[in-house]
């Protein structure tokens, strides 16, 4: 079997249907390997184009590209600005069927169907419901994650933080001098940031999507994979949030709390502009 068919085989493998609407995140580093002889250079670009043509002219394919690092006063150029979320997402937005969304922190590259939906949200908070996290409920959407945890894969518990109110977070207000097709403006933004000392984690929260048939898992040839239908996953994170006090998604640390002192303190350095997976989940 060549590389061509084990990359266009994925979507398939992992149960998805032509015209379906689906959110991509993969670390490529282990397909990269296994094609290293092919070329590494091109599997980020086989891998879209292999979800490209399973889903169809009537699917939607969104790739997040976040820049979730942006501080108050910082820059951010939506043609420009690379992504800090790896090489697929950068590899999206130089692909000719992917556009860009507005929102400098949590913007996602888009191509197929419910493109230019995505394309008109403008709103001030990157998880509201009037963000491309609410269409993710909305118009059926499966989170999907080539080699990639849950915790890494899995952005939408956010949209549902905000949306509950959650105590443990508190609105930060920031300015981004913004750039758009060449035009630069000052643009106020919000962010339901984290309370010092509190981390998500999504470990307890796995077996509950599970058993609600919300979330796959599979492996095959090397690989693995997950996917989430989040109009499943919705209330059970909702549940968990109103019911258990978001112990699934959520936890407190007094060294949690002292590492999130040091980070208000200390200015961050170059190293921390680009986080690792570990630090993924630290908005």
């Amino acid at each position: 079997m060549n590389q061509v068919v084990q990359l266009q085989g994925i979507p398939e493998r992992i149960g998805l249907k032509h015209g379906q609407n689906v959110v991509l995140s993969a670390d490529v580093t282990r397909l990269a390997w296994m094609h290293r002889r092919s070329g590494t250079q091109r599997v980020p670009g086989m891998l879209l184009e292999a979800f490209l043509e399973h889903l169809g002219p009537d699917g939607t394919l969104v790739v997040p590209t976040f820049n979730h690092d942006l501080r108050d006063g910082g820059s951010f150029d939506r043609q420009r600005t690379p992504p800090i979320t790896g090489v697929l997402p950068t590899t999206a937005l130089a692909h000719p069927a992917f556009l860009r969304t507005r929102h400098p922190l949590h913007s996602f590259a888009v191509a197929g169907a419910a493109q230019a939906r995505f394309l008109a949200l403008d709103d001030a908070s990157s998880f509201s419901d009037a963000s491309p996290f609410a269409l993710f409920r909305t118009e059926g959407f499966v989170v999907v994650g080539v080699d990639m945890a849950l915790d890494h894969a899995f952005s939408y518990f956010h949209h549902v933080e905000e949306r509950e109110r959650v105590p443990y977070r508190r609105w930060r207000d920031l300015t981004i001098h913004y750039t758009d097709e060449g035009r630069e403006t000052a643009r106020r933004y919000r962010f339901y940031a984290k309370r010092w000392g509190y981390a998500n984690r999504l470990r307890d929260l796995r077996p509950l999507l599970e058993q609600a048939g919300a979330m796959r898992s599979y492996a095959f040839e090397g690989i693995r994979a997950l996917t989430v239908d989040v109009a499943l996953a919705h209330p059970v994170i909702e549940r968990d949030i109103r019911t258990n006090r978001a112990r699934s998604i959520v936890h407190f640390t007094a060294r949690n709390w002292v590492r999130d002192l040091v980070r208000t303190v200390r200015p961050r350095s170059s190293s921390t502009d680009h986080p690792s997976p570990s630090d993924a989940r630290s908005h």
